[in-house]
């Protein structure tokens, strides 16, 4: 499991991670396959595009942001941000706010943020998930290229001020498995 995974639940990607590739990445595109948790147990399929990966200079202010000003202005911060785009096929997606790569042993582990949008419609209903602005996904490549991870389309982040880490808070059952990873070329 990655360090990145590992740390997730308390740091999501806003820390620096000691193994970060850090730099101007040539775009790199994967597809993927969520397994949503419903009772229909629906397959969505999605693509991701990276066209830049976070510096550990970004990632250390973007953190003191979220500690110093809040989860309102680390939004507001993130929705700055252009690291790429996740769309759903036949969507136009979300932009990518923060991406990271680092490797783990042999794998290539590849974790995005995105401020995610929320529509006039969950605003209207006053619905609970509205009060959740992040997305989050981690996928683990193997050495031929493939891989899996984990994605929250709806969580939140707060500074935790007795344990002196960051959460993130999923909304409903927290992670979806992600299937299926692969670039595509």
């Amino acid at each position: 499991m990655s360090k990145i995974a590992t740390m997730l639940v308390a740091v999501a990607c806003l820390l620096p991670a000691t193994f970060c590739l850090q730099a101007q990445a040539q775009p790199e595109s994967y597809s993927g396959i969520l397994a949503t948790g419903n009772a229909s147990a629906a397959q969505i399929k999605f693509n991701f595009t990276i066209t830049k990966y976070a510096t550990d200079d970004e990632l250390k202010e973007l953190a003191a942001t979220l500690k110093d000003k809040g989860e309102d202005a680390l939004i507001d911060a993130l929705k700055k941000l252009d690291a790429g785009r996740i769309n759903q096929l036949g969507d136009t997606g979300n932009q990518i706010a923060i991406a990271e790569k680092a490797q783990s042993g042999k794998d290539t582990v590849i974790t995005i943020i995105t401020a995610r949008r929320i529509s006039t419609v969950e605003l209207k209903r006053k619905a609970a998930h509205a009060d959740y602005p992040l997305g989050y996904l981690s996928v683990t490549l193997k050495e031929n290229g493939e891989g899996t991870g984990k994605m929250m389309t709806a969580a939140k982040i707060k500074f935790d001020e007795k344990k002196g880490h960051f959460k993130l808070e999923p909304y409903g059952n927290g992670f979806s498995k992600v299937t299926n990873v692969v670039a595509v070329k």
